[in-house]
C-alpha cells in the first residue's frame, strides 16, 4: 500500500536488450512521467538515470531482455531495471580502459535512492532500483 492507503499496481514492460530499444525505454519513462504529472527536471533526471541503467545492461551483459517496472505512490517514483546478467564488481582502470565508467555515480546523483541487487553466476539477474521523490 502507498502512503495514500491505495494499493499501488506497478506498470511493467519488457524490452529487447539492444541499443535500438533505448528510444522505446525512454518513451516508456516519458509516458509514465507525463501521466504522473512530473515536472520536466524530475522527468529528465529519471530519463537519464534509466537510460544509463538500461545501457549498462545492454553493454555489460548478454541478457536478451530488459524489464522496466514503474510504480508511483504520490510522493516518490520507483523504477526498476532488471536483466538476466551477472554484475561484475571491479576497480576501474581508466589508463587501460579509457574514458567512461561513471554510470553508477551518475545514477546516484540523479535520484534520491539507488540500489543494486547484483546478479551472480549462481543467480543471474541484476536489478537496479531508482527512486526519485518529488516533494
Amino acid at each position: 500500500m502507498g502512503a495514500s492507503g491505495r494499493t499501488i499496481v506497478p506498470d511493467v514492460k519488457s524490452f529487447r536488450a539492444h541499443p535500438s530499444a533505448l528510444f522505446e525505454i525512454r518513451q516508456f519513462v516519458r509516458d509514465r512521467a507525463a501521466a504522473a504529472a512530473l515536472s520536466e527536471p524530475v522527468t529528465n533526471d529519471l530519463l537519464l538515470a534509466v537510460s544509463e541503467a538500461a545501457a549498462n545492461s545492454i553493454i555489460h551483459t548478454t541478457t536478451a531482455d530488459i524489464e522496466l517496472r514503474w510504480s508511483a505512490d504520490g510522493e516518490c517514483v520507483s523504477i526498476e531495471v532488471r536483466d538476466q546478467g551477472v554484475f561484475r564488481k571491479r576497480v576501474r582502470m581508466p589508463e587501460v580502459e579509457g574514458e567512461g565508467g561513471h554510470g553508477i555515480q551518475l545514477m546516484m546523483a540523479l535520484v534520491d535512492q539507488m540500489t543494486i541487487e547484483e546478479g551472480t553466476q549462481r543467480r543471474p539477474g541484476t536489478l537496479v532500483r531508482l527512486v526519485k521523490c518529488v516533494s
